[in-house]
């Protein structure tokens, strides 16, 4: 079970990094000196899944969890190698 616990705060890490990813983003184009309002509306969808999906997962389900760990660590590794 304690091994299940810091799993499941690496997938809500990863949906944070993910997150913060998308609010820098979001930043950079409302920053432009013309804004682009349709990318700024995905960059806003994009937000919203990753919320959702941060607000349900449940620490009680494993494979919820290891789902969310193998989904989006290679996209949030990505993401920082590049930085």
């Amino acid at each position: 079970m304690f091994t299940h616990g810091i799993r499941f705060e690496v997938a809500q890490d990863l949906l944070d990094a993910r997150l913060s990813h998308w609010s820098e983003a979001a930043a950079r184009v409302l920053d432009a000196a013309n804004p682009d309002f349709a990318r700024l509306a995905e960059i806003e969808a994009e937000q919203r899944k990753l919320r959702s999906l941060r607000h349900d997962l449940d620490p009680r389900d494993a494979a919820q969890t290891e789902s969310v760990i193998a989904d989006h660590a290679p996209l949030a590794r990505r993401l920082y190698s590049l930085a």
